[in-house]
């Protein structure tokens, strides 16, 4: 096993220097590693911003009072640029020392001494649970509105230490953050100038369709600068494709989360010619500056995760309040002239909109908040957590870490759980590379750096010559090396290696193949910070991935089985798990990989996978072979015993052996299982009818005593039947045994008596109402006994509480509906009010409830390497060649 080293922790972090800042260090948490490197030049920086000139004695009195404050402000108020000034109050120095940690640059032991430290927020969190972070130390979190696991993490970890909080935030409702995180003030500031409000148009048009030669024309014409905001990848290309095919004379572009900042560089610049459209995902513009931008276009779309039984659902909504205001927000009452555009199927008054509260991711991350929780040597309850916590998932996580052995008994990281959470990459990836031989490091690297396959390519993408047949994760990897054989080396930035490449060369090669250059340079990024965890060089030389590594790569897959498996598109507990239409796997078979859910249509969850497929053979090579209870089957009517071959959850195979006979090792558990299903009733003995009318009657006297008579619940009869049992080791001797049932012994003759004589019926308005005895258990688990009255539903209507009986017990209440089902309720007036409702309860959560997709089969090709049935179906896709094809050299 490897021992990698966290390579983001500062070497020296438990000693304290004595030249460390006096009034202590501030620590700014960043929403991305681009946002790092902008407010590193921020704080070189002194201009003069709106937000300084309206506010900045305020703010630099907030900054001494030393609690915590909020700062609300739109795009381009200079919020940034003010954690230089707000640092400064803080710990009483110029100039600042600033150090900044991030995938790119590492920790040092100089880092410690720095008066500014920037870091993202999966660093703060790892800093958090290595005791970095300190209570003298001031966070200063920037973006506080871009919401992630991982933030909302810091956020509870920064309360727990301690912590004083300033949070930096873009349209936002301030409320929670402000009650959350115990802030003073919350400063709100709004360069909203009335005399330049835009001109806010809704139209419900589609934004190809809108784009149209009329509209493109008063852009050229006009010298317009256009912003247009798009929900996918694929859309922000289409338009940008649009405007530059149909009107060449309008300098067009586009950016999303795949491409590099520099492909946009004149539009942030403010160099770039007018007229112009610049088409952006949502999600990518909210951190730019676009200078000469006076039009907005936007579609009210965004794919957004919803959080469905503590996982996160992918799901198309409309765009929210905060999300509106912000993009309008860049023309609005900024420039003369404004114009906003936005595309919607629903009636939308802009001027009625207003900041709403941010929506949390956290709830859908539980594995992660578990193996949090567990470096720190605590219970997930003890955080305050920003969100509730599904207390189902997230037992379920630490139920599966547990037996990983990532996390020990204790709750606490195991050795190996500090192995696996020292790597910067995801828990399945990290389990692998802690695990694997030299040989197959590369391979592990690259695609734990890579989110999948389809993230990173474009939906026309060629896969010729580098495609591995069942594995998208290999697959994924021969274009890395590929792209790196073509226009990469081993080079150093910020003086630590890493894999870089000819910006010429790899456009060149990334537009034949239809993949994101940002991908590739991300993944390179990644890699190169893995190799510096387990202390190795990083490769020059990228082997490509052959069947040989194929087979090697699915046995360390096979072995340890850290992803998420689907078997025949199914997983262990039953749900439909369809895989991805970009995979290049087939659907027949064992697929490893991330599940991951979607919203159809239909707004139902569905669940999808890429992965790498897995031979039957290595499934079987590593199941594990174990036997269950003895248990009493009444297919067979006798004691059965069921081996199975299990591999993580799936029974890949399943033996029973009836049972006429058995040994020591095996006499007790039989016996219970004999005395389990006398209780039920299924046992092949003559005391189940004889019996069956004693055993009512107790149970009948148990709820006419509200719970004070013996109890003969399934558990105690079991036991009664059990004891009787003793010395049967055949089933012949089973049946054979006098089994004996002592009504007098449970329930004395007088008592029976007693309870006997309670009324089964009771006059109300001249008829005669049934009474069913029940018992309910009060919160602290003592018993009290109830009396149920069936009414009739027309009497029940028209009732008053001073026509009803007086029992010797708490009354409830239950109308029959036919085939509707029983309406039941603990008071008369409940009962009618529900009574007057449309809907009985069961039929509400009925036309509410999740529904399982119907399962459609389909057939598809088994890939080559991985194909582990001899199935006929569905070729590899996107470029590749039936049967996979040689590799391009």
């Amino acid at each position: 096993m490897r021992t990698p080293t966290d390579r983001y922790l500062p070497p020296r972090s438990d000693v304290s220097f004595p030249v460390a800042p006096p009034r202590g260090r501030v620590v700014v948490i960043a929403p991305t590693r681009a946002a790092c490197e902008t407010i590193e030049l921020a704080l070189g920086l002194e201009l003069r911003t709106y937000l300084e000139q309206h506010h900045g004695e305020r703010l630099l009195e907030l900054a001494r009072s030393g609690q915590g404050f909020g700062i609300v402000a739109g795009t381009g108020t200079g919020k940034t640029l003010a954690i230089r000034p707000i640092a400064e109050e803080i710990v009483g120095r110029r100039p600042l020392r600033i150090a900044v940690v991030n995938r790119e640059r590492e920790a040092s032991a100089e880092t410690q001494l720095a008066d500014v430290v920037i870091v993202t927020t999966g660093i703060a969190r790892r800093w958090f649970q290595g005791g970095v972070i300190r209570r003298e130390d001031t966070l200063i979190v920037d973006e506080i509105h871009q919401t992630s696991a991982e933030l909302e993490l810091c956020l509870a970890l920064g309360k727990r230490v301690g912590c004083r909080f300033i949070w930096l935030s873009a349209t936002v409702d301030p409320a929670f953050y402000s009650r959350y995180l115990d802030s003073a003030d919350v400063l709100q500031v709004s360069s909203f100038d009335p005399g330049k409000a835009a001109r806010v148009e809704v139209e419900r048009r589609q934004p190809l369709a809108f784009l149209n030669d009329a509209f493109l024309q008063d852009v050229q014409r006009q010298g317009r600068g256009v912003g247009v905001f798009l929900a996918t990848r694929a859309g922000v290309e289409e338009v940008a494709a649009h405007v530059r095919s149909n009107w060449p004379e309008i300098h067009a572009a586009h950016y999303h989360g795949g491409e590099p900042l520099r492909a946009i560089r004149p539009f942030l610049e403010g160099s770039a010619p007018r007229p112009f459209v610049l088409a952006m995902t949502a999600a990518g513009q909210s951190a730019l500056n676009v200078p000469g931008l006076d039009t907005v276009v936007i579609d009210d779309m965004r794919f957004t995760n919803l959080v469905e039984g503590g996982r996160n659902v992918l799901t198309r909504v409309h765009l929210g309040s905060n999300e509106l205001l912000q993009m309008a927000g860049r023309v609005h009452g900024r420039v003369v002239g404004g114009r906003v555009f936005i595309l919607s199927d629903r009636s939308l008054h802009f001027a009625s909109l207003r900041p709403t509260e941010p929506e949390f991711q956290l709830a859908g991350e539980p594995e992660r908040v578990a193996l949090t929780a567990a470096a720190l040597g605590v219970r997930a309850d003890e955080l305050d957590l920003p969100v509730p916590l599904d207390r189902n998932a997230y037992r379920r996580a630490l139920a599966k870490l547990q037996a990983r052995n990532i996390v020990d008994a204790d709750g606490r990281l195991s050795d190996y759980g500090r192995a696996v959470e020292a790597l910067p990459v995801e828990r399945p990836w990290a389990e692998l590379i802690v695990n694997a031989e030299d040989g197959l490091l590369p391979f592990l690297a690259v695609c734990s750096s890579v989110e999948s396959l389809h993230r990173m390519t474009r939906e026309e993408r060629n896969l010729d010559g580098v495609l591995v047949p069942g594995s998208d994760h290999l697959t994924a990897y021969n274009l890395y090396a590929e792209a790196f054989r073509e226009a990469g080396s081993v080079g150093e930035v910020q003086g630590l290696p890493r894999h870089v490449f000819n910006a010429e060369k790899l456009t060149a090669w990334t537009e034949g193949r239809g993949v994101l250059a940002k991908a590739l340079e991300d993944a390179a990024l990644a890699m190169a910070s893995v190799y510096r965890s387990v202390r190795l060089a990083l490769p020059a030389r990228m082997p490509f991935a052959t069947p040989a590594v194929y087979q090697r790569f699915c046995d360390l897959l096979a072995r340890f089985m850290p992803f998420d498996l689907v078997i025949d598109e199914r997983t262990s507990w039953g749900e439909v798990a369809r895989v991805s239409k970009t995979s290049v796997c087939g659907n027949l078979g064992a697929v490893a990989g991330v599940l991951r859910y979607f919203a159809d249509r239909n707004g139902e969850s569905q669940a999808g996978i890429e992965g790498t497929q897995l031979p039957q053979a290595l499934l079987r090579r590593y199941a594990r072979r174990h036997s269950e209870a003895p248990a009493y089957d009444a297919r067979f009517r006798s004691v059965v015993l069921v081996r199975m071959l299990d591999y993580f959850g799936f029974k890949l195979e399943q033996e029973v052996d009836v049972l006429r006979a058995w040994g020591p090792e095996l006499a007790t558990a039989a016996r219970h299982a004999l005395a389990e299903a006398l209780a039920r009733g299924d046992a092949p003995h003559p005391a189940v009818d004889r019996h069956r009318v004693a055993i009512a009657e107790v149970r009948e006297l148990w709820r006419r005593s509200g719970g004070l008579t013996a109890p003969l619940g399934f558990p105690e009869l079991t036991a009664l039947y059990e004891a009787q049992l003793d010395g049967v080791d055949t089933l012949d001797e089973f049946r054979e045994r006098p089994l004996r049932f002592d009504l007098d012994a449970l329930v004395p003759r007088a008592t029976r008596q007693a309870l006997l004589a309670l009324p089964d019926t009771v006059e109300v308005r001249e008829q005669g109402i049934p009474l069913e005895y029940d018992v309910e258990l009060l919160s602290d688990g003592a018993p009290r006994g109830v009396v149920r009255l069936h009414l009739p539903e027309k009497l029940a209507r028209t009732l008053v509480e001073e026509e009803l009986p007086r029992l010797d017990r708490s009354q409830r209440f239950s109308v029959a509906r036919g085939r509707r089902g029983v309406l039941q309720a603990r008071s008369l007036l409940e009962l009618q009010e529900l009574l007057d409702r449309p809907w009985m309860p069961d039929e509400v959560a009925e036309a509410t409830r999740e529904r399982q997709p119907q399962v459609q089969d389909r057939e598809r090709d088994a890939p080559r390497y991985g194909g582990n049935r001899s199935h006929q179906g569905k070729a590899p896709r996107n470029g590749g060649r039936r049967g996979g094809g040689g590799r391009r050299r």
